[in-house]
C-alpha cells in the first residue's frame, strides 16, 4: 500500500529571502560516482563536446590488486552490456579489453577495440585505470553513450587472470558486483566560488528544503517529498495545527491545507541536491502578497507491506540568503494523472498530455517565460519520457527532455543544457511510454507506485501565476471511437462503466491494445491549467489534439554511423531526466472500487 503523510510545519518569514540554489556549469571532471559500499570501486568521468565523434574519459579506482570491469548496460543486466575489463599483471604491465556479454557468463572480447589505455596504477591495494573511448564508436558492439539514463554496471576480482588470458577470469562473486544509474552526459553544477554573506544558515527541519535528508536505512521507504507554499493562512488557525500529521487528501488533513497549492519543490527516489542557476532564486516571505509566508511538506511512503515498525525522520535542507537574485523563479506541472489507463502486459504504450496553447496563452506574459530545469516521473511501468516543444503557429519544434531508458529509482532535478524560451501560445507534448509485459491487470492512474503517472515539472523564470498545465482524455465513446466501433460500448455510459467493460473484454490482446491505444490518440482531450491564487483555474477547454497537431519534432543528425535513429545500428544507453506532483490540476484518478 501507498501511504501519504503529512507534516504541517509553519514557517512564518518576516524577513524576505530566497533559496540559495545556484547553479554553475563547471568542468565536467567533476562527474563522479561511488558504485561499491564503502567506497570499495569508484569512477568518474570527463568530457567536452557531446558530439557523438567526441571523446570521454573514465577513470576507474577500486579496492582490489586484481582485475576490474566497468559496462554500460541497457537494464541493469549482464546480457547485451558493453563491458570494458582491465588488470596490471604481476610484470607491471596494463592489460584493457573492450568486451561484450550476451548472458550472464564470461564476456566476449569485441572484434574491434574501441577503447583506449591512457594510465593506470596499482598502489595499497588500489588498482586504478584511466581509460577513453568515443560517444559513440560506432561499433555494434559497443554502447552509445547519450543524455539519458545510464545504467552502470561494475565487478572486480581478487586476482588477475592466469597467465594474463581472458579465460582464466576469476568469478567476482555475489558481493563485488553490481549497478547504478547515473546521468553520464549530465552537466555538473555547485555552489559558486564566491563570498557568501555573514546572515548565511543551515537549519534542518522535518520539512525544509532542496537538499534530501533521507533517514538512512529508509531509501526505499521514502517515494518522494513535495514542498507546498501556502497563501492567506490564519496565524492562530495555524499554530494551532502545525504539529498535525496524517495522511494526505483525507478529512485528516487542516482546514489551511487548502491554501497549499503552489508546488515550490519536488523530490523522488534517487535525487540528490538541486541548484538553482546563479541569478536566479525562489523567493520567500515578504509582505507585499507575491511570495508565500508558510510551507507544507508532504512525504510520500511506499509500504506495500504495511509495516507498522517504520521510524522515520527524512526532510528537506534549505539554504537562503538575503542577498537576492535577479529573477525569481517557479515551477509549473505539465501532464496528467486522470484519464490514464495502461492496459495489461503493455508493450511501448504511450500516453500523452498536452499543454495547449488555450493555456499558455493566459499565463504566459507576452515577453515570455526562461524554462531552465526539468524533472520527469512516472512510476513502474514507465520506460521512457518525452517532452516536446512547439511554437504557436505550429512550424518549429523540438525535443526539451528525453529519456529513452527511465529508472524509476533514479529521478532528479536535472538543468537544460540550453534554456528555452516558451511564448504564449507554445504548447509542450509530454509523452509517457509504459512497458512490462508481466503486468497482468489494468493499471490507472494514481499515488501509489503500483499506479502510474505522467508528470514533468519545469524549472523557469520569472515566476507566473500558474502551476499546473497539461490535457488529459480518459475513455470518451462515442460512434467514431475506436472501442466503441470494435466493443459497441454504450455511449452515454460514464467513464466508470465504461472502464468496467473494458476490464471485462476477455483474453486481452495486442489488438485491444492497439485499438486503445488509437482511441488515446484520435479523442479530444480536456485542456486545462491552474491559476496560483485562490484556486482559480481557467476553463477547462475540450479540444481536439491528435497526432497530426503534435507530430515528433526531427531528430538532430549525428555521424555516418548513426543515419536512422539515434539507437540504430548500436546499442543505446539512452538520452536525459522527473518527479512527481500529488497536489495539481488533475486530481482525480479514475479507478475501480
Amino acid at each position: 500500500m501507498f501511504n501519504v503523510c503529512c507534516s504541517v510545519v509553519a514557517m512564518e518569514t518576516a524577513l524576505l529571502f530566497i533559496l540559495m540554489l545556484l547553479c554553475n556549469f563547471v568542468s565536467t571532471e567533476d562527474l563522479s560516482a561511488s558504485l561499491a559500499p564503502g567506497g570499495n570501486f569508484n569512477v568518474s568521468w570527463s568530457f567536452g563536446e557531446t558530439t557523438p565523434d567526441s571523446e570521454i574519459v573514465f577513470t576507474i579506482s577500486a579496492r582490489t590488486e586484481g582485475w576490474v570491469g566497468l559496462g554500460f548496460s541497457p537494464n541493469g543486466a549482464m546480457t547485451g552490456a558493453d563491458l570494458i575489463v582491465a588488470w596490471i599483471d604481476s610484470e607491471g604491465t596494463s592489460h584493457l579489453m573492450d568486451m561484450h556479454a550476451t548472458g550472464n557468463q564470461l564476456p566476449l572480447v569485441d572484434s574491434s577495440q574501441d577503447v583506449s589505455l591512457v594510465s593506470a596504477s596499482e598502489v595499497n591495494g588500489v588498482t586504478s585505470v584511466t581509460f577513453k573511448r568515443k560517444i559513440n564508436t560506432c561499433d555494434d558492439e559497443d554502447a552509445v553513450i547519450m543524455t539519458s539514463t545510464t545504467r552502470l554496471i561494475y565487478a572486480f576480482g581478487d586476482t588477475d587472470p592466469t597467465n594474463n588470458v581472458l579465460s582464466s577470469l576469476n568469478y567476482h562473486g555475489a558481493t563485488n558486483r553490481g549497478v547504478k544509474s547515473v546521468y553520464l552526459l549530465d552537466t555538473a553544477s555547485k555552489i559558486p566560488d564566491e563570498s557568501l554573506p555573514n546572515d548565511l544558515q543551515y537549519f534542518d527541519l522535518n520539512v525544509t528544503d532542496i537538499e534530501p535528508m533521507i533517514t538512512e536505512g529508509n531509501e526505499a521507504l521514502v517515494h518522494h517529498i513535495l514542498l507546498f507554499a501556502c497563501w492567506g493562512v490564519d496565524k492562530e488557525h495555524l499554530r494551532n495545527n502545525n504539529k498535525t500529521k496524517g495522511v494526505c487528501n483525507t478529512p485528516e488533513m487542516p482546514e489551511f491545507a487548502s491554501s497549499c497549492f503552489n508546488m515550490e519543490y519536488a523530490w523522488a527516489i534517487g535525487g540528490s541536491k538541486f541548484y538553482w542557476p546563479a541569478h536566479t532564486g525562489v523567493s520567500f516571505g515578504g509582505n507585499d502578497g507575491s511570495s508565500p509566508d508558510y510551507y507544507l511538506l508532504e512525504t510520500h511512503y511506499d509500504n506495500p507491506q504495511l509495516l507498522d515498525t517504520w521510524v522515520d525522520s527524512s526532510g528537506l535542507r534549505v539554504t537562503y540568503t538575503s542577498n537576492l537574485r535577479e529573477q525569481d523563479a517557479g515551477t509549473v506541472e505539465v501532464g496528467a494523472v486522470d484519464g490514464l489507463i495502461v492496459p495489461p502486459h503493455p508493450e511501448n504504450f504511450e500516453y500523452f498530455s498536452i499543454c495547449h496553447t488555450s493555456c499558455t496563452e493566459q499565463w504566459i506574459p507576452d515577453d515570455g517565460v526562461t524554462v531552465f530545469g526539468y524533472i520527469l516521473h512516472t512510476h513502474l511501468l514507465g520506460a521512457k519520457i518525452k517532452l516536446d516543444w512547439y511554437s504557436k503557429d505550429g512550424r518549429q519544434s523540438e525535443v526539451l527532455a528525453e529519456d529513452n531508458s527511465y529508472d524509476f529509482n533514479y529521478q532528479e532535478n536535472r538543468l537544460l543544457p540550453v534554456p528555452k524560451k516558451l511564448l504564449p501560445g507554445d504548447s509542450l507534448k509530454l509523452t509517457c511510454t509504459y512497458t512490462d509485459p508481466s503486468r497482468e491487470k489494468f493499471t490507472y492512474g494514481g499515488q501509489p507506485s503500483t499506479d502510474e503517472m505522467c508528470l514533468a515539472i519545469l524549472h523557469y523564470y520569472p515566476k507566473q501565476r500558474a502551476t499546473t498545465c497539461g490535457s488529459y482524455t480518459g475513455i470518451n465513446i462515442n460512434q467514431t471511437d475506436p472501442l466503441y466501433q470494435r466493443w459497441g460500448f454504450n455511449t452515454s455510459s460514464t467513464v466508470e462503466d465504461n472502464i468496467k467493460l473494458l476490464e471485462e473484454v476477455p483474453n486481452w490482446s495486442k489488438e485491444d491494445t492497439l485499438v486503445l491505444q488509437r482511441s488515446y490518440y484520435e479523442a479530444d482531450h480536456y485542456s486545462g491549467c491552474t491559476k496560483l491564487s485562490f484556486h482559480i483555474s481557467f476553463p477547462n477547454v475540450l479540444v481536439p489534439i491528435s497526432p497530426q497537431s503534435y507530430p515528433d519534432p526531427p531528430v538532430t543528425q549525428g555521424n555516418s554511423c548513426l543515419q536512422d535513429t539515434p539507437n540504430s545500428g548500436a546499442k543505446s544507453i539512452a538520452s536525459l531526466y522527473l518527479v512527481c506532483s500529488v497536489v495539481g490540476l488533475f486530481s482525480l484518478v479514475y479507478k475501480l472500487m
